[in-house]
């Protein structure tokens, strides 16, 4: 879709004129009709975009409004989203970007840490026969209801397995149970139970995304293990599994393209429990770790020191300039100033990156997109220096002007020698988002910037894919080859004397 056909869909949804629209934004009605027409392309100044988003959020307030946004969006959890958290989504649509990575990536820097909210009240129940089905959607949706309370009702913690695959229409259409679902688990683990889950597959990807932006506050408490199954998976039948062994199971079936749950089962013979229990624990012995999250500075530095001895091209979407094109003085800097035992081994990992990639009998890519900021903001002490974030025991350090200089010389030097080096300058809004990096067939590493760094480190082959394909979308958009690449030179170069004045 074309802007102005966005545009359209939002006014008609939402029944703002013209007249409405440029008021809120402060710009006159003919501009709006010009958009609307297209005789005008997407606007240059985001903030009018941004604006413009802010407001249709505000004004989609109906179940109906919602259910065709997303619809249109592609994500079901337009349903449920905040107005400030549709709002982002719907600047990211009428921008033209893909929605589903960045907003994951978004999603993930704004977690807290820390014990997990207590959750919404209910009442412990525990289900006394032994069998009970239930039917539809609202069906399901109760045999979840009565799962919670029957767990509230045990005296100690257990581990939950969970197995789902089905189509999430059961969730993602009740709006006030979606939003409770998340708060369920978390009082759960709050409570000390654990979870063991297998993740669905990786396609389709909104939906791949979905999931794991909905399960990315649980993960955070350090208390739920989950797994994917690493082969081709049959594209006919789904299924919903959860077990607490010897306790309660919920149990349905269904084929790929059912979003209207037929029957849901629940028991609570102790027998059939165990027998459900092994099933899982059979699917699950078939399956891989998904995801592993660091926040010690023991496993930050196991976790960088990993990615960096896979083999492969890489590409990575950062807030300020990589610590793989430092140079040596800055990277003796951070070790002399922050006296931590492993950095001085990471920094000269990070060193080897490139030197071996151009020296393999195939040299591989490395694309860096990069804030290259303000000379406003590094004279004013406001950009730090990513290696300094591997030590989660100290606070960052800050670039000064003529740190960032020798910085970006060295990477002038880098783009000389090295052709299988990309510099890609990305527009500020990436200084406000998490640190994505992706070695091609092997890892995608999601660093949570503010301290304390976190990371979460995905190993599931689809996801990589799709996180890769997400970046090299964004530095094609931009260009970084050819006269770019002289363009980009050009930049940096000016950068240099704007600090130097």
């Amino acid at each position: 879709m074309q802007f102005y056909e966005k545009l359209i869909f939002l006014q008609n949804l939402t029944q703002v004129t013209n007249r409405m629209l440029a008021h809120e934004i402060q710009v006159d009605p003919s501009q709006i009709s010009r958009l609307r027409t297209g005789a005008r392309g997407i606007p240059r100044n985001r903030d009018l975009i941004k604006a413009m988003s802010s407001y249709f959020a505000k004004r989609c307030n109906t179940e109906y409004q919602r259910q065709a946004l997303s619809g249109m969006l592609g994500i079901k959890q337009a349903l449920t989203l905040k107005k400030d958290q549709l709002s982002e989504i719907l600047y990211y649509w009428l921008c033209g970007e893909s929605a589903e990575v960045g907003r994951f990536i978004r999603t993930f820097e704004s977690l807290t840490f820390g014990n997990p909210a207590a959750g919404i009240p209910a009442d412990p129940f525990r289900l006394n026969i032994d069998n009970a089905v239930y039917y539809g959607n609202d069906g399901k949706r109760s045999a979840m209801r009565t799962v919670y309370q029957h767990l509230l009702s045990m005296e100690k913690p257990c581990t939950i397995y969970i197995l789902s695959d089905e189509a999430d229409d059961w969730i993602s259409e009740d709006i006030e149970f979606s939003r409770s679902l998340q708060a369920w688990g978390l009082n759960l683990l709050y409570r000390g139970f654990k979870i063991l889950q297998i993740v669905p597959p990786a396609a389709p990807y909104n939906l791949a995304f979905e999931s794991l932006t909905r399960w990315l506050p649980l993960y955070m408490t350090f208390q739920v293990t989950a797994y994917f199954y690493p082969r081709l998976r049959d594209s006919l039948h789904r299924r919903t599994l959860i077990v607490v062994p010897g306790e309660i199971t919920m149990t349905s079936n269904s084929a790929a393209h059912q979003t209207i749950s037929t029957e849901t089962m629940l028991t609570t013979d102790t027998r059939l429990t165990l027998a459900f229990a092994s099933q899982f624990q059979d699917y699950i012995s078939l399956c891989r770790p998904m995801q592993i999250i660091y926040t010690e500075s023991q496993g930050l530095m196991y976790c960088f020191t990993s990615f960096l001895s896979f083999d492969g091209d890489r590409i990575q979407k950062l807030p300020s300039l990589s610590a793989e094109t430092a140079p040596p003085e800055l990277m003796a800097y951070c070790t002399e100033k922050q006296a931590h035992p492993d950095l001085l081994k990471l920094s000269n990992l990070c060193l080897q990156e490139l030197t071996l990639s151009k020296n393999s009998s195939k040299p591989y890519v490395f694309i860096d997109l990069v804030y290259l900021a303000s000379a406003e903001d590094v004279k004013s002490g406001k950009v730090p220096i990513l290696l300094s974030y591997n030590n989660v025991d100290s606070p960052p350090l800050y670039y000064t002007s003529e740190t960032y200089i020798l910085h970006l010389k060295n990477i002038l030097d880098i783009l000389d020698t090295y052709d299988n080096y990309h510099f890609v300058p990305v527009n500020p809004r990436a200084q406000k988002e998490g640190t994505l990096m992706v070695k091609d067939g092997h890892r995608v590493l999601l660093v949570r910037g503010f301290h304390p760094v976190s990371v979460l480190e995905i190993s599931q082959p689809e996801m990589i894919q799709l996180c890769r394909e997400y970046l090299y979308k964004m530095a094609e958009q931009i260009g970084y080859s050819g006269i770019n690449r002289a363009k980009i030179i050009s930049q940096i170069k000016k950068r240099i004397r704007e600090l130097q004045v």
